[in-house]
């Protein structure tokens, strides 16, 4: 998988020079990063391969709930990163009230409640970490299932806080 990291300049450009890599059987995949509905509009017609994938930053701070539907109806798949937040922000959200509270009604972390969230709109998540619990803990979201009721209230986090610049 290649992507192109966020909008700029030349990237129809650049996008069919990854194109032509996929032809050439050089990379099997392509997709953006950093890309939103208004860039995916102009952008998209330009092109020839659907791009396989959308990486953009979601969280429960930063939802993306307007974007999300619309990278998933043309059939692209939404991978979130930063999922647990972000440099600097992941103890505030692990931290937050209502997750903690999901978490401990279904016995899990807060970590794991935030990516079965994301889970459960449909967005990949691969969340990093080098802690070898963590990486454990992290894989273990698919014995539970949060109700309608916990995702509105994990959905009414949204502030719309990005936590880095793309």
């Amino acid at each position: 998988m290649m992507l192109l990291h966020h909008p700029g300049t030349g990237d129809v450009e650049a996008y069919l020079a990854m194109e032509n890599a996929v032809a050439d059987g050089k990379i099997r995949s392509i997709g953006l990063s950093n890309w939103y509905i208004e860039e995916l509009e102009e952008f998209l017609p330009q092109v020839n391969i659907t791009p396989a994938m959308v990486q953009n930053e979601i969280h429960p701070y930063y939802q993306e709930n307007d974007v999300i539907p619309y990278i998933q109806s043309h059939g692209i798949v939404v991978q979130g990163w930063y999922p647990l937040g972000g440099r600097g922000h992941t103890a505030e959200l692990l931290g937050d009230k209502v997750i903690s509270e999901i978490a401990a009604a279904h016995g899990k972390s807060s970590a794991q409640i935030i990516l079965r969230w994301n889970l459960q709109k449909g967005v990949v998540v691969i969340p990093g970490s080098s802690n070898p619990d963590h990486i454990k803990e992290n894989t273990e979201l698919f014995d539970f299932e949060l109700t309608v009721e916990e995702m509105e209230r994990i959905n009414s986090l949204d502030r719309g806080e990005k936590h880095d610049w793309y």
